[in-house]
């Protein structure tokens, strides 16, 4: 489809709308030919040609002058739009070039925003893997000696001596656990994370999975229940997609009250596959859904506080996800519990193929495949 610019659409009707009444007076005179003098109708015809040129130059003008600097705005606001920011040059002598000049002064104060903001992030990143990494040295030596205690290999413990030490040892963990978080997400936001996906069955994964935080749910009689299909072998990190599932039982573990209940499912998705964690919790807003895969986010300080965590493992399961080119959704409402769900193409990075039946079934719906 062929495209014409805002200056040849003007420069064209300008010019036509000042043929038309011209055409028309010659149609109207066609007529009287044989009854006008020559001299006259010589007239006529050199007041029409120098309407015509007169007209066209008056088009061009207009079209040189306005049309054209609009045509390079416009083009240089949709490269910005697409993070491509570029002057426009153009001097018509009015009121445009004062536009002209103001758009040219934004789009270099937001492409030096945009740049101290990325100097910014990267700093960031820098010195969250760079802290993370040299706080984590220390700790196993610190794990060690901790070992060593409890199991008496330096003498004695009384209880007290015991409780305090395994306290000790829980915050130790813990804090081992969050600068692992940390240079897991700063892998994640650099680009460094690492991979190392093998074509194997997804099934046995997620129910070891399950069955590996059944434990940790039963501390608050929590049941955990599974709806396995079965699927094709696709191509993943197992470690990784083991940490995923982690995160989002231990995630629906958290916020889920005593007696509660947790559905894993696995479904096919296309030719990939789809993991599922619903639970019957206490539910998030439409607004902490879109908020709740942000690095550090977190729902309500006081519930928070109440169950721990830096906010790190939904971001994390999304770096993961995304890493293997799939996508990870949070669907919920307040009081009526969440769901988690996250899709696996057949081989990393490779797009989902679907049938119009799982489409048409709503199975996939909300997920991006394009």
């Amino acid at each position: 489809m062929v495209r014409i610019s805002l200056s040849s659409k003007i420069y064209i009707s300008l010019l036509f709308s000042g043929l038309t009444p011209l055409i028309i007076i010659s149609l109207l005179l066609i007529p009287l030919i044989d009854n006008i003098d020559t001299r006259l109708l010589y007239n006529i015809s050199m007041i029409m040609i120098a309407t015509i040129l007169s007209t066209a130059l008056i088009s061009r003008f207009l079209s040189l002058h306005i049309a054209e600097p609009i045509d390079r705005l416009i083009n240089s606001v949709k490269k910005m739009e697409a993070g491509k920011f570029e002057p426009v040059s153009a001097k018509t002598g009015d009121d445009l070039d004062i536009l002209i000049d103001a758009f040219n002064s934004m789009g270099r104060e937001v492409t030096k925003v945009i740049k101290n903001l990325k100097e910014l992030d990267e700093a960031k990143t820098q010195f969250l893997s760079v802290t993370s990494h040299e706080l984590r040295t220390p700790m196993t030596p610190i794990k060690a000696q901790l070992q060593m205690l409890l199991k008496e290999h330096l003498g004695g413990l009384t209880d007290k001596q015991r409780k305090s030490l395994e306290m000790i040892e829980r915050n130790t963990e813990r804090l081992d656990r969050l600068l692992q978080e940390l240079l897991t997400i700063s892998r994640i936001q650099s680009g460094r994370l690492k991979l190392i996906p093998k074509k194997q069955p997804l099934k046995e994964v997620v129910e070891e999975t399950v069955s590996f935080m059944k434990p940790f749910a039963g501390k608050k009689n929590i049941d955990i229940e599974k709806e396995m299909e079965e699927v094709p072998e696709i191509e993943f990190d197992r470690d990784k997609i083991i940490e995923v599932i982690q995160n989002l039982i231990s995630n629906a573990v958290k916020f889920t009250p005593e007696d509660g209940k947790i559905v894993v499912s696995l479904k096919r998705y296309g030719n990939g596959a789809m993991i599922a964690v619903k639970d019957n919790g206490i539910g998030l807003s439409e607004e902490d859904c879109k908020n709740v895969f942000k690095p550090f986010f977190q729902t309500d300080e006081w519930r928070s506080r109440q169950v721990g965590g830096a906010g790190l493992g939904l971001a994390i399961c999304k770096g993961i996800v995304e890493a293997h080119g799939g996508e990870i959704r949070c669907e919920s409402k307040p009081n009526k519990g969440t769901t988690f769900s996250f899709y696996l193409p057949p081989k990393i990075r490779e797009k989902i193929e679907l049938s119009q039946e799982e489409v048409v079934a709503g199975r996939v719906e909300g997920f991006f495949t394009e």
